[in-house]
């Protein structure tokens, strides 16, 4: 388990605050993870770029304002897993505004979590993972088990 199984990926700061309880999580668990901090203004080579550094592994995206890439690289076919995104509004990208991206998704091979639940989506992508490698099932399950204790006392 070497190589890295999650990316993170975002645009604001505010996005990448999201992210915080994921990577805690991800720690917690020992899985490698890595962050792709996406330009304000991405054009298709850097998404290629993009795309060709993500490989095979499962993406956790906080869309906010970067939202406007994602019908690109869903419609792209380049994902080997579903993409897990957590929709994270602001003021500056109302809901209003990202949910007919996230509509332009339906039938593609994402996964979608309630607004700002980065802990929701860590857990999907822990799941995806366990289908490539069993041993993620265990670390998944050691992990519910202590939040369960810790929530309980």
């Amino acid at each position: 388990m070497s190589r890295t199984e999650v990316v993170l990926i975002y645009e604001t700061a505010a996005e990448s605050a999201a992210l915080e309880t994921a990577r805690e999580s991800l720690r917690q668990m020992g899985i490698s993870f890595r962050e792709e901090d996406l330009p304000s203004a991405m054009g298709l080579g850097a998404l290629r770029q993009l795309l060709e550094r993500i490989g095979s592994s499962v993406c956790v995206w906080a869309a906010g304002r970067s939202a406007y890439l994602l019908p690109l690289v869903v419609a792209s076919g380049s994902l080997a897993y579903p993409l897990i995104i957590t929709p994270c509004p602001s003021e500056t990208f109302p809901a209003s505004a990202l949910e007919p991206l996230l509509d332009l998704l339906r039938g593609y091979p994402v996964a979608f979590t309630r607004p700002w639940d980065a802990q929701g989506a860590i857990l999907l992508a822990v799941h995806a993972l366990a289908a490539r490698h069993p041993s993620y099932a265990d670390l998944l399950s050691a992990f519910l088990q202590k939040r369960a204790m810790q929530l309980s006392s």
